[in-house]
């Protein structure tokens, strides 16, 4: 028996596994089907709109219609048939995708997908999915009026999402290729796919047995490249979350970016009764990395849930696992603005004020969701739904020093040369008495210094209510407030302050967007990453 059903999981439910001799609500003998769209799309681009279809080599089936209502505050716009023919679907995963226009449409809208599905002698209809106790509501996406926030040579991306390389007992994720679709269609130019160490080793036919020869490590590596090389403006950096033990021996996640050698972390699977203690702790993970691999501590302060601690040995990141010479950041925006991120964000900046260099990215943890986060809540009985832990609903931005590629995304990350936000754009540069400009991630020299920041908000995420330039003297308790600028009312800010400083210390700005004209009620905020200053001698 698997541990795995004892707890809650992300991605879309995979439904047709049960323990022997249980009755599970949950399974019927047709094919996972699921309809998903992009939560947000560009200006001008139709809403690609992504059928997934999972074990139909179990159950074949056939899909003759699929239409699609489109409503606007509660009432229909019109109504597009999408499919009519016979599609069938006998492959263990498949997709497809189609694009439908919005006619002119901006803000808020639903889609309403019905389709009819024949599995053996039936023929059945359902809206949206065919998942038992879901809600089958209309998937909600807004269509927006403005691009991203953006200055050139600035580029979006998603650093911690998973894929249908994760695939197992209770869950699957969306294939890269349609990923890259939506993810254009969102305004972003790349993700880092980081699918689970304990996934990655299993057998291609079943994901009941681990394969040593590792032909799904080869396959995500051989399909990665081969995209890469074919699409232009959408880039997926490969990567893996890896479990391994912390300065506690509990098993924490940890990202890992570039890297093509796998590394083993199977200490949380729940793939073996009462084994949790994964191959590798986190300096072991850390000293053997191949060069130009980036290690990102995942999610470090998230909440574990009791049973995960108690069954399968998982826990948080403690500070003192925060001081590995080859760890490059903390990712602590998940998806979400809750107690993990303010405290992930607070443990960064002790880190910082002991004088340590770690970065920040952000990421959504997103499991194959990108309008709604669908997972199984009581096994074998409850499908849950929630809008949180989206695909791009929490954006890391990058400076690129080159044309856009996997290998220009890993640079501009492990300088430190990025923002992390839900909306805003955020940059800071330093100047020094000669002229000499630094970026974010950099280290300067000087005792008077001009620190520039730039800030582009759009009317979907907000004007700027709140600008922060904050400094951290080393050895300090807390940081200081060196500039505040509140309620201007604007989408645009380019302010210079002037900075001295006397001892070593490191400068970072944070800014917030009103509520008031955004796209929901909450405002949005952007963080940069430091920019460290040392004293002229």
């Amino acid at each position: 028996m698997d541990l795995d059903l004892l707890l809650p999981y992300l991605l879309y439910a995979e439904t047709h596994y049960r323990f022997k001799y249980f009755f599970s609500y949950l399974r019927k003998r047709e094919p996972e089907l699921v309809f998903d769209a992009p939560h947000r799309v560009d200006p001008g681009c139709p809403i690609p709109l992504l059928l997934l279809v999972k074990d139909a080599d179990k159950f074949p089936c056939e899909i003759p219609r699929i239409e699609a209502g489109i409503l606007k505050e509660g009432e229909e716009q019109f109504r597009i048939a999408i499919f009519e023919g016979s599609l069938d679907f006998r492959e263990p995963m498949s997709w497809k995708l189609f694009d439908l226009d919005p006619r002119g449409l901006r803000g808020w809208i639903e889609v309403d997908v019905q389709f009819t599905i024949r599995c053996g002698p039936r023929t059945r209809c359902f809206r949206n999915d065919n998942y038992r106790t879901s809600s089958r509501r209309p998937l909600r996406v807004y269509l927006s009026d403005d691009s991203l926030p953006r200055l050139p040579d600035v580029c979006y991306g998603d650093v911690h999402t998973h894929s249908s390389y994760t695939d197992d007992q209770v869950e699957f994720g969306a294939p890269l290729a349609p990923a890259m679709n939506l993810a254009r269609t969102m305004g972003l130019s790349f993700f880092c796919t980081t699918d689970h160490s304990y996934d990655l080793d299993d057998s291609i036919q079943t994901y009941l047995r681990n394969d040593p020869t590792l032909p799904k490590w080869t396959a995500f590596q051989r399909e990665v490249d081969d995209l890469n090389s074919t699409v232009r403006d959408v880039v997926i950096v490969r990567g893996e979350e890896v479990s391994c033990r912390n300065s506690r021996g509990r098993n924490v996640h940890l990202l890992l970016l570039g890297n093509r050698t796998f590394v083993p972390g199977s200490g949380d699977s729940a793939e073996r009764w009462f084994r949790t203690k994964s191959e590798y702790s986190i300096s072991g993970v850390l000293e053997s990395l191949e060069t130009g691999t980036i290690s990102i501590a995942a999610h470090p302060r998230e909440e574990v849930p009791f049973l995960q601690r108690m069954l399968i040995g998982r826990g948080r990141w403690e500070y003192d696992d925060l001081h590995q010479p080859r760890l490059r950041g903390l990712q602590f925006p998940n998806g979400t603005l809750h107690d993990g991120f303010f405290e992930g964000k607070a443990f960064w900046i002790r880190s910082l004020l002991a004088g340590g260099k770690l970065i920040i990215v952000g990421g959504n943890d997103s499991h194959g969701n990108f309008n709604r986060f669908r997972q199984i809540g009581i096994p074998f009985v409850k499908i849950v739904e929630r809008s949180t832990q989206l695909f791009g609903q929490i954006r890391t931005g990058v400076l690129l020093e080159d044309q856009i590629s996997e290998s220009s995304i890993l640079s501009a990350l492990a300088a430190g040369r990025c923002f992390v936000t839900d909306g805003p754009l955020c940059i800071m540069t330093v100047e020094d008495e000669g002229g000499k400009k630094m970026g974010m991630g950099e280290t300067t020299t000087g005792t008077r210094l001009r620190c520039r920041l730039q800030v582009l908000s759009t009317p979907e995420y907000g004007t700027v209510d709140r600008l922060i330039l904050r400094q951290g003297v080393l050895q300090s308790d807390e940081e200081e407030i060196l500039q505040e600028i509140v309620g201007s009312k604007q989408y645009r800010l380019d302010t210079i302050v002037p900075v001295c400083a006397t001892t070593a210390c490191y400068l970072r700005a944070e800014v917030s967007t009103s509520g008031g004209s955004t796209k929901s009620s909450e405002g949005h905020f952007a963080i940069t990453n430091p920019i460290w200053i040392h004293p002229s001698p």
